[in-house]
C-alpha cells in the first residue's frame, strides 16, 4: 500500500486539474525507470510467533535501528510511532500486519534493483539481529488473523472497519499477504494505456509464474495463489479488471470516471486521518460532504486507495504476483520491462490472447489462481502461455539493451525460465517443503528467511 506524502492542499474547482494529475506523470522515453516493491513477514526468531511493533525487539525497534545504524530518515510518526522510513529515493513502510516493505528507488535498469534488493536484505538482517527472521511468502501459512498484531496506523484502523462490509477475506489481504511489485513510466496518453492493456492481459500468467500460496492455516487451500483468491474477496469496488481496461481505446478519462464512483476511505488534514468511507469521491467533489472541501491532495490519496490489478498514478503498477524469494524479487521488474517497454514485445504479448474474449479472460484469472501453472484455458495451456510470456521479455530486454547500450537484464528471468522447464512452480516446491517439515516454522524458516 501506498506511503504518505505531503497532502496538495491546492482547492480542485474542475476536472481538468484531475486529468492533469495523469498528464504529469508523463516521461520522455529516454528517461523511463523501473521501480520495484516488496513486502515480507517478519517473525521471532525464538518462537517464530509473528512479531509486534511494540514488543522490546520488535518491528518498532527494527526501524529505529535501521535509522541509528543504516542511515534510513525517519519521515512519518503516525500518534507517535514511527511508521515509514525514506533514503536515496527508496521507503521502507508497513502494511497492516506487520509486513515490512521496501518501494524501491526508480532505476534505469533492473541491475541497479538487484544490489538494491541485496543491499536491503543485508542491512534488514543486520538490523534484525538475532530476535528475527524475514520471510517472502505470498501467504501466512500458519497463523490467523488473531495471531497477527496490527500495526499502529490510523488509516488502517479506517479500512479495518470499512473493507469486511465489501469482501469476507479482507483482513487476510490486510494482515495475511504479501506480494512483488513492478512500477513503469508511460510517455503519453494512448502509451499508458496501452502498457495497462498489455497488463491486462499478461497479469493471470504473470500470477501464475509467481504463485507462492499454497498453504493456510497449515492446510493445502487447492490453489497456487490463495493471496490472488483473497483479492477476489476484498472489495469488488476496487480491485479485479474494470471493464474499460480490456478496450484499445480508453484514455486518462475512463480510468477519471472509475476513480471518482469508487467508494473513498479517507482523507487527510492536520488532526490526522478523517473517516469518509463510503462517499464517491464524485460527490466528495460535488461538495456533498458538509464539514471537508476537497484539495488535490485528496485525489491523490484516493488514488492510491484503488487496488485493480494494474494501477494508474502517475506511473503504472502491475500488481498480480506473490511475494517470493530475492531472485523472484529481480526477475519480476525484468519481466515486466521486457514485456511492456519494447512496443513490439507489447503486440506480441496481445497475439497470445487472440481472437480476444473478455468472458475467456475473465475466466483465465480463476484458472491460474486456482492451478498456476498446470491450469488449461480457452488460450491453451497456461504452462505454454507461461513459456511464451517469458520468451518474448528475453526478446525485449536483449532489444532494450541494444538500444540503451547495457547488458541485457534478461540474465534476471532464470528463475522463470527453469520453472517452465521444470514444470513446478513456488507453490509446488513451497507445499512440498510444508509437508516435509509437518508445517514446522522453524524447519521452514531455515529453508526460506532471507
Amino acid at each position: 500500500m501506498s506511503r504518505d506524502q505531503n497532502i496538495n492542499t491546492s482547492p480542485i474547482v474542475d476536472r481538468e486539474q484531475l486529468l492533469d494529475f495523469f498528464r504529469a506523470g508523463e516521461k520522455d522515453r529516454r528517461h523511463r525507470g523501473v521501480g520495484t516493491e516488496h513486502e515480507k513477514f517478519v517473525l521471532r526468531a525464538s518462537d517464530q510467533k509473528m512479531a509486534s511493533y511494540e514488543e522490546q525487539g520488535g518491528i518498532g525497534d527494527l526501524l529505529q535501528r535501521l535509522v541509528q545504524e543504516h542511515g534510513w530518515e525517519a519521515t512519518a510518526l503516525d500518534r507517535g510511532h514511527l511508521v515509514a522510513l525514506v533514503r536515496d529515493g527508496a521507503a521502507i513502510t508497513l502494511e497492516p500486519g506487520g509486513q515490512f516493505e521496501l518501494s524501491g528507488a526508480i532505476f534505469k535498469t533492473v541491475f541497479d534493483t538487484a544490489t538494491e534488493i541485496d543491499t536491503h536484505f543485508r542491512e534488514v538482517k543486520a538490523a534484525g539481529g538475532d530476535a528475527l527472521k524475514f520471510a517472502c511468502w505470498g501467504l501466512n501459512p500458519t497463523y490467523d488473523l488473531d495471531q497477527i498484531p496490527w500495526m499502529p496506523k490510523a488509516r488502517y484502523g479506517i479500512m479495518r472497519d470499512y473493507l469486511p462490509t465489501r469482501g469476507d477475506l479482507a483482513h487476510w489481504m490486510m494482515k495475511g499477504t504479501c506480494t512483488i511489485q513492478a512500477n513503469f513510466d508511460y510517455v503519453s496518453e494512448d502509451d499508458a494505456a496501452d502498457i495497462i492493456r498489455t497488463s491486462v492481459l499478461a497479469s493471470p500468467v504473470v500470477g501464475a509464474l509467481f504463485a507462492n500460496s499454497p498453504v493456510r492455516l497449515g492446510k493445502p487451500t487447492g490453489k497456487q495463489s490463495f493471496r490472488n483468491h483473497i483479492w477476489t474477496r476484498t472489495d469488488p469496488d476496487r480491485s479485479g479488471v474494470p471493464a474499460f481496461m480490456y478496450r484499445n481505446d480508453w484514455g486518462y478519462s475512463e480510468y477519471l470516471e472509475y476513480l471518482l464512483d469508487v467508494p473513498m476511505f479517507f482523507v487527510r488534514r492536520e488532526e490526522g486521518y478523517i473517516n469518509l468511507a463510503g462517499y464517491s469521491f464524485r460527490d466528495f467533489v460535488d461538495g456533498k460532504h458538509p464539514d471537508y472541501d476537497p484539495v488535490l491532495g485528496d485525489f491523490e490519496l484516493h488514488a492510491s486507495t484503488l487496488f485493480p490489478e494494474v494501477r494508474l498514478k502517475q506511473y503504472i503498477e502491475v500488481r498480480s504476483a506473490d511475494g517470493g524469494p530475492r531472485d523472484f524479487i529481480v526477475a519480476l521488474p525484468a519481466l515486466w520491462k521486457g514485456l511492456l517497454y519494447h512496443e513490439a514485445s507489447r503486440k506480441d504479448v496481445v497475439s497470445l490472447f487472440e481472437p480476444f474474449d473478455e468472458a475467456n479472460h475473465r475466466a483465465l484469472y480463476a484458472q491460474a489462481i486456482d492451478g498456476g501453472i498446470h491450469a488449461e484455458s480457452a488460450y491453451g495451456p497456461v504452462l505454454e502461455l507461461a513459456r511464451e510470456l517469458v520468451a518474448i521479455a528475453t526478446r525485449g530486454l536483449d532489444a532494450l539493451a541494444a538500444e540503451y547500450g547495457h547488458a541485457s537484464e534478461a540474465v534476471f528471468l532464470k528463475p522463470l525460465v527453469e520453472i517452465v522447464e521444470s514444470r513446478r512452480s513456488l507453490a509446488d516446491r513451497f507445499a512440498e517443503d510444508f509437508e516435509h517439515t509437518g508445517g514446522d516454522l522453524a524447519k521452514l524458516l531455515e529453508r526460506h528467511a532471507i
